[in-house]
């Protein structure tokens, strides 16, 4: 017969694992690494953010053109840029659209619109940030809210105004109603005060278009022959302002 261990050893054995198991560090599964989101780009606008002007909008409409040199290569780019879309609008058809896709850049070009047909400072001021509000999704999404440019450097304006050059488009405003070069001074910076001042409260990051109105001035071959929206090139100068915003707050 096969002598037996005695208990007291039996007994040694088990304190011995014991004590190893109770002093060894536990090793678990490795942490998962945290789940990066995918970058999903949604440009809100009107025609600008559309392409009028442009040759090809696919291509040369300045979301495109923030979306190739910007966001990386898997990105997806969502356009819901409407012509003719103010504020109000881009609430109503644009911004449920957007909110669907979940995205975590979000471009947002609207005013001229508004200002073209009498939307006052202080109606458009709470519509704006009603649409920074929706597309910041809890500070889940970086949103870039573009001012509005210099009108006055517009070729569409200059031609309304008496000795205009005889290179300029036809004056779409009717006879008696062309306001002033000081009037549309103050319209705008009426506006683009409100922009500043949502964008600064709702966390959003300015686009100063209008600090480049002297710019664009300069650069008449970057106007579309409606003298009002921009061309291929004039899109790429916008793209490149949005840009740099987007890149002095990353």
């Amino acid at each position: 017969m096969r002598p037996r261990h005695p208990t007291w050893l039996a007994a040694g054995l088990l304190l011995a694992f014991l004590a190893t198991a109770c002093t060894s560090p536990t090793t678990g599964p490795p942490a998962a690494a945290p789940v990066q989101r995918a970058s999903i780009y949604a440009a809100i606008g009107a025609s600008e953010t559309y392409g009028i002007g442009a040759s090809d909008r696919y291509r040369e409409a300045y979301p495109q053109v923030f979306y190739r040199d910007v966001l990386p290569p898997s990105a997806v780019l969502y356009n819901f840029g409407i012509p003719g879309a103010t504020t109000a609008e881009a609430l109503r058809d644009e911004v449920p659209a957007a909110l669907a896709v979940h995205p975590t850049v979000v471009t947002v070009w609207l005013n001229v619109n508004d200002l073209l047909q009498g939307v006052s400072p202080q109606t458009y001021a709470p519509q704006l940030r009603q649409l920074v509000q929706a597309m910041r999704r809890n500070a889940q999404a970086r949103v870039l809210v573009a001012n509005m440019p210099d009108l006055r450097q517009l070729p569409a304006y200059k031609a309304c105004l008496p000795a205009a050059p005889a290179s300029a488009p036809q004056c779409l405003i009717p006879a008696g109603l062309v306001p002033s070069p000081d009037q549309v001074a103050a319209a705008v910076d009426a506006y683009n005060s409100v922009i500043t001042q949502v964008a600064t409260e709702e966390g959003a990051t300015l686009v100063d278009l209008h600090a480049g109105g002297a710019l664009m001035a300069q650069h008449p071959e970057w106007l579309s022959s409606d003298g009002f929206h921009p061309n291929g090139l004039g899109y790429a100068a916008i793209a490149h302002v949005f840009e740099g915003a987007y890149h002095r707050t990353a």
